[in-house]
């Protein structure tokens, strides 16, 4: 089957193959080698390690890749270890599951990985995997709102929106350095701009949340990676749970 290539892809991109087999590690960069000879116009470099701990002392030596391939059987550490270090050094990094099993496919879900791939897998389904990480990179790059506030039209990356907060017809827009911008605007008018991102809820009247920011849900609050909490209206706290599954559960 015939995958559908990305039309372009940023000038320069990183993979990062990690397998302990190192039979499997080579055929994992010989087809990274093969999607990358599919995008000559496109820098993709091509890294690998054989260990998970070599891995992990690149990445706190400050190297970082992209996109991240993960064999989750490795001894010492499983790769559903190095793939939580690895989204608390970026969050935004893609990672792709390979595994000759699915009982870690829940505890993925969890991880907000891009794609979990069962040995044996094909090209196509590699170069599909492959294709959805760097869209989601491209769409999370180039994801913003324009606001115009009191004095001045403002650009919100969607990577920085933690939540707005309604007042009103105007929106507070609280960000994750801790600032926020008032927008003129009603709830419902802010979230037709962002509803077409999936990271974004409606959590009642009162506040747009971005789920992807979000740390923990209870019946009584909602936590924020940054320490910031809102209340939990509890007639939404069913939705907002079977939201935020699906949404974990997206690329999977």
């Amino acid at each position: 089957m015939k995958t559908e290539k990305t039309k372009r892809i940023h000038s320069m991109l990183k993979i990062t193959i990690c397998d302990d087999d190192i039979n499997e590690l080579n055929k994992t960069i010989k087809m990274c080698q093969e999607y990358k000879a599919s995008h000559p116009g496109s820098d993709i470099r091509i890294k690998s390690f054989s260990s998970p701990i070599e891995l992990k002392n690149s990445i706190t030596q400050g190297e970082k890749s992209d996109v991240y391939l993960l064999d989750i059987y490795m001894p010492k550490v499983m790769g559903t270890e190095v793939a939580k270090f690895l989204k608390e050094n970026d969050e935004y990094c893609q990672i792709i599951f390979l595994t000759t099993s699915t009982n870690h496919a829940v505890e993925a879900f969890s991880l907000h990985v891009t794609h979990y791939l069962v040995k044996p897998y094909t090209q196509a389904q590699l170069e599909d995997a492959l294709n959805k990480a760097f869209l989601a990179i491209e769409k999370r790059n180039n994801a913003h709102l324009t606001v115009k506030t009191s004095d001045a039209l403002y650009r919100i990356d969607f990577s920085t929106f933690l939540y707005s907060e309604t007042n009103k017809h105007i929106q507070q827009i609280h960000l994750e350095d801790g600032k926020s911008q008032q927008a003129r605007m009603t709830s419902a008018e802010l979230f037709k701009l962002v509803s077409f991102d999936s990271r974004f809820f409606k959590c009642g009247s009162t506040y747009i949340i971005n789920l992807g920011k979000v740390e923990e849900i209870t019946k009584n609050y909602i936590l924020f990676e940054t320490g910031m909490k809102i209340p939990m209206q509890r007639r939404q706290y069913k939705d907002l749970i079977d939201r935020y599954t699906a949404y974990a559960l997206e690329g999977l």
